[in-house]
């Protein structure tokens, strides 16, 4: 494949990402690929295609063949592992913060992989929490912000459903499960930037908004994410 060309609809360089990513997956499920085998768990068509990609790794010194299947080098371990590290932690952002389906979610983790830049990817990275892993369950590769840390730290928001009754926090995402509710939770001052005192959690949640007593459901209360007093 030329370098100008794309491989059912992905330009080259999303191509050649995507075989280092399929590889670093398959090596944690101890599953050699071939290049036939890849094409299959790609689900893009054609596996001559592919060989085309593989080619142009083996080329830059990214991937080795042996015996029909297919590893990856040293190089190719650093820049997998960045492509999935960046994926698993939009995942986390998507699904697990903002409640988007799963569908959209790895839409939107396949095109965020690829020009998240080591800054930002470790801003997100600390911004959930160091997450250990993804909604799959698969592990997330620590980031130079996980191994720098000498303690254990809890994430940097949190769902105000989680907070104990006493602790305040400052609002930083309103994601509500029924997006028409969000005008409403805006007219209560329940905006990015408010800050919440949790007042009781049983019957219902009652919290302190800008000296003004609320009653929230649960289903509110846990798509009202803050950043806790702890953390200031």
């Amino acid at each position: 494949m030329s370098e100008g060309q794309a491989l059912y609809g992905r330009p080259p360089a999303a191509a050649r990402d995507e075989v280092l990513e399929e590889l670093w997956t398959a090596h944690e499920a101890g599953t050699p690929l071939s290049i036939s085998q890849l094409a299959r768990s790609i689900h893009a068509g054609a596996d001559e295609g592919w060989g085309g990609v593989v080619q142009e790794l083996v080329e830059a010194g990214l991937v080795t063949v042996q015996d029909g299947v297919l590893s990856l080098t040293e190089s190719g371990q650093s820049r997998a592992r960045e492509l999935v590290r960046r994926h698993r932690l939009a995942e986390v952002l998507f699904y697990q913060v903002l409640d988007l389906p799963m569908e959209v979610t790895e839409q939107h983790a396949c095109t965020v992989e690829h020009v998240l830049t080591a800054e930002a990817t470790d801003a997100v990275c600390s911004f959930l929490g160091h997450p250990p892993v993804c909604p799959h369950g698969r592990p997330i590769p620590p980031g130079e912000c996980c191994t720098t840390l000498t303690r254990k730290v809890a994430p940097l928001i949190s769902r105000l459903a989680d907070l104990a009754p006493g602790e305040r926090g400052t609002i930083v995402l309103v994601a509500p499960r029924h997006r028409d509710r969000l005008a409403q939770l805006t007219d209560l001052g329940l905006t990015p930037g408010a800050v919440v005192h949790l007042i009781q959690r049983q019957p219902s949640f009652v919290v302190e908004v800008d000296r003004t007593l609320l009653a929230l459901e649960d289903d509110i209360a846990a798509g009202i994410y803050v950043r806790p007093a702890s953390e200031w």
